[in-house]
């Protein structure tokens, strides 16, 4: 008896604490949900060991501070850790101890952030974030260890709202935050009114709707901030040219993904380029992110090191664009006001009209490839934080695979055209793929067998990167559709990513990993196809059908020939070659069989590949799907609906077990009946007399085999199987719930 009331006790116990103990997982989900921003933005671009000793030691402190301080020290404390964030934070900016001083700008960068501005381009984001998470952790925990759940459902909510606002949250991470907050609070009241967990129910079930409305009901508006084309352009983002031209400061990754054989300008120039619009450092792992601003130009860019040729470019736009394509590097720009965009690309001040025209002069790199293998090592400070980075949760298989790749090569350049040469021969090219969750680069480099443009540049900058050697992503159009000696028709589909890679004294050389042949085809089958269909806008009165283009020189790297259409150059080097170079520019003790050792079943058995693949729904959905279930258990608690059907399967189902316990429980499904039929047992009224007042003579029956089995001994399997049968036949008759 003592361990029983000790079991009842200890139970009783539990359902006093549990509301607590609740309130506290809610406030541990609202925290996450803020912290899971703060956490990606270290992963990207920060310390993650500082971030969890600071968060840890904040956490701490505030429920140890909680425990014996008054409200006013615990304030003192969080505005003493906001200080340490800035000390921490301001030294690392360019403008240092003066960006605190000026309001202005201040009020401004708070500003940017409230209505949009990701906390990903802020320039040290993982600093930033280190210095900012341990003052709601400190204030959150605090206030938690004193019960007062408001006041720290309140704190939460704040910073949740906060990176809500700067677009850092998606849908499902705050909706996790809001559920944890309602449950927070839910639970801090039926803590504070003496509750437990069987008065429960109501929230539980609220929770569940909130999940369900989210997911049926959508009411967050879309738009688009800067289009590259007026809507009459017949831009669409899911096009390569709407998910490039079109990203503005932040570029996400898209799945499958079409051409737009529409014409957007044409170019005169000296000769053919890739026609750049921006770059990209910051690898988030499923998107890219400039980290900096446009300003006005002044009349003139910088002149890029090295040995360089001065172009002119003459382009004319066939629809209103707000790009302004250019060669790299642009040192000047004529007639159309224009802005110089981060990495020193450039930009219409305003949007460029069909007809409007503008001349840009660009220095073009013209180092050979030995003089790119000779160059030193030697990056700038800024370049090598700045171009070096990749999250730090990548997989450590990418690094490895490309040190095994890359064995052979002893400086950046020959690194560069090793892996350029290595994804061009591996992957495939297609536009319709199945984008991954996150870790683009890892996926594709193990788990996919094709991809198209911002796959393969997206991989050649991680690679690169966990070498040590400067690189980003770069967007704007292949040189397009030869119509002259000196003029070009760029369509919509000649949209491309590629990449630039830093060499010490000689600046930023284009390579391209995506293979050539296959998109060009790709690109002339949707040009085809759109002719055969009439759509508009296909071709001017310069261009006319063309035979499909033969493979260039990204399947036969270094084979001097090109397509007489849409020539695509791998790297300014590479051109060098092509125009009378006699030298391979492969490097030195590379060969297609030096990568027998890195084959496909090697990278199968590196990327863990399994014939076999689970999808499993994501931790945020498993979640949320809990939450819908104990709503709806929650209902059905409320409702009664489950006690009746689970008695509606006892009383319908007997399985047998021995006679002795088979008549007990057909004696029990009786009495139900007769409860329902009638009224139940009375206190102190004996089964017999009961049965007796109650039953008729099938019921007595029941009765007596009951006596006779339990107080005679007389229980045998004939007598239970009467006795069931009677009950049976009674169930059959009467439909009871």
């Amino acid at each position: 008896m003592s361990r029983l009331r000790e079991k009842f006790d200890t139970k009783q116990r539990f359902q006093a604490e549990s509301p607590w103990l609740f309130a506290l997982l809610g406030l541990f989900v609202l925290s996450w949900s803020y912290l899971s921003v703060l956490h990606r933005a270290v992963d990207i671009t920060g310390d993650m060991q500082l971030f969890f000793i600071i968060v840890t030691g904040a956490f701490v402190g505030g429920i140890v501070i909680g425990r014996f301080m008054m409200p006013l020290i615990a304030y003192l404390c969080a505005a003493f850790i906001a200080a340490g964030g800035v000390a921490l934070y301001v030294p690392t900016l360019p403008e240092g101890y003066s960006f605190v001083i000026s309001t202005d700008i201040l009020l401004a960068d708070f500003g940017a952030l409230i209505t949009g501005l990701s906390i990903l381009r802020i320039i040290n984001a993982g600093v930033w974030a280190t210095a900012v998470a341990p003052v709601p952790v400190f204030l959150t925990s605090y206030f938690a260890s004193r019960k007062q759940y408001g006041r720290a459902t309140s704190v939460g909510c704040v910073a949740l709202g906060f990176f809500i606002l700067t677009g850092d949250v998606d849908v499902t991470t705050g909706l996790i935050g809001v559920l944890g907050a309602a449950a927070t609070v839910g639970f801090g009241d039926l803590d504070h009114s003496g509750g437990n967990l069987s008065a429960a129910n109501a929230l539980a079930i609220v929770l569940a709707v909130i999940v369900v409305l989210t997911a049926t009901v959508s009411v967050v508006p879309g738009g688009e901030s800067h289009p590259v084309l007026s809507r009459e352009g017949a831009n669409d983002p899911q096009t390569v040219e709407g998910s490039l031209t079109n990203a503005d400061n932040e570029l996400s990754i898209q799945g499958s993904i079409r051409l737009s054989p529409s014409v957007r300008f044409t170019v005169e120039s000296d000769q053919q380029a890739y026609w750049r619009v921006g770059a990209y450092d910051r690898y988030t792992g499923s998107s890219w992110i400039r980290t900096v601003n446009s300003h006005s130009y002044n009349g003139s860019l910088s002149q890029p090191p090295g040995p360089n040729q001065n172009i002119r470019q003459t382009v004319r736009a066939k629809q209103p664009v707000n790009v302004m394509p250019a060669a790299w590097k642009p040192i000047s720009v004529d007639n159309h006001s224009a802005r110089v965009t981060g990495f020193e690309g450039v930009q219409p001040e305003t949007r460029l009209n069909a007809g409007d025209s503008y001349s840009v002069v660009s220095s073009v790199p013209a180092a050979s490839p030995e003089e790119l293998r000779t160059s030193s090592d030697d990056y700038p400070d800024e370049v090598l934080r700045r171009y070096t980075k990749n999250p730090g949760s990548t997989p450590e298989r990418v690094k490895e695979y490309t040190d095994k790749l890359t064995t052979n090569a002893n400086n950046s350049y020959d690194t560069a055209r090793i892996i350029e040469e290595h994804l061009q021969r591996s992957k495939n090219y297609s536009l319709d793929v199945q984008r991954p969750n996150d870790h683009i680069a890892d996926s594709f480099l193990f788990e996919m067998d094709r991809g198209y443009c911002t796959y393969f540049a997206t991989t050649m900058v991680t690679m690169l990167r966990t070498q040590d050697i400067p690189a980003r992503f770069v967007v704007g159009y292949t040189p397009g559709q030869r119509v002259d000696s000196n003029k070009w028709v760029v369509r919509g589909l000649d949209s491309h990513a590629w990449v630039e890679v830093y060499i010490p004294e000689y600046g930023w050389i284009k390579f391209d990993p995506t293979p050539g042949g296959a998109r060009q085809q790709a690109e002339q089958n949707v040009i085809e196809t759109a002719r055969s269909e009439g759509v508009p806008n296909v071709d001017t009165n310069e261009t006319e059908p063309t035979p499909t283009p033969t493979p260039d020189e990204n399947e036969s790297a270094g084979n001097g020939t090109t397509s007489t259409e849409t020539s695509t150059p791998q790297s300014e080097a590479q051109q060098q070659t092509r125009e009378g170079s006699s030298n391979n520019p492969s490097p030195p003790g590379f060969t297609p069989s030096g990568e027998s050792d890195l084959s496909d079943s090697d990278a199968d058995k590196e990327g863990g590949l399994s014939d076999l693949q689970i999808m499993l729904p994501s931790r945020d959905r498993m979640f949320l799907g809990t939450i819908v279930l104990l709503g709806i258990a929650a209902v059905v608690r409320r409702s009664g609906v489950g006690g009746r059907a689970y008695r509606e399967v006892w009383l319908r189902r007997q399985p047998r077990t021995d006679p002795e316990s088979d008549i007990e429980r057909a004696f029990e499904r009786l009495e139900y009946i007769l409860a329902r039929e009638h009224r139940p047992r009375r206190p102190g009224e004996t089964r017999k007399q009961y049965v007796r007042v109650v039953g008729d003579d099938s019921a007595r029956r029941v009765e007596e085999i009951y006596e006779r089995a339990v107080y005679g001994g007389e229980a045998t399997e004939a007598l239970a199987d009467e006795a069931i049968d009677i009950v049976d036949q009674r169930v059959r008759e009467r439909s009871l719930l």
